[in-house]
């Protein structure tokens, strides 16, 4: 049931992620965002089932990671690691 919600809830953030840059930068920006936020959650996912099972996924954290790509992964896991945020 966790698996349907989470699924749910990561189409609706590249849903979100995908129509707000097409209206603010165009679809080539749009496309790249869409699909640096699938990369991102897989990324995270990958990274929390593997390595740090305490790691949470929320929309920030996918948010940055899609943004920033490999260096907002860097720094969500180094926020993580601080114990800052996530």
């Amino acid at each position: 049931m966790l698996a349907l919600w989470l699924l749910g809830a990561f189409i609706g953030i590249v849903v979100i992620m995908f129509v707000g840059a097409l209206l603010m930068k165009g679809l080539n920006y749009a496309i790249a965002i869409a699909l640096n936020s699938i990369i991102g959650f897989f990324a995270l996912y990958a990274v929390q089932v593997f390595w740090l099972q305490t790691l949470i996924i929320n929309i920030w954290s996918i948010i940055i990671v899609a943004i920033l790509g490999l260096l907002g992964l860097i720094a969500v896991l180094v926020l993580h690691g601080l114990g800052l945020f996530f």
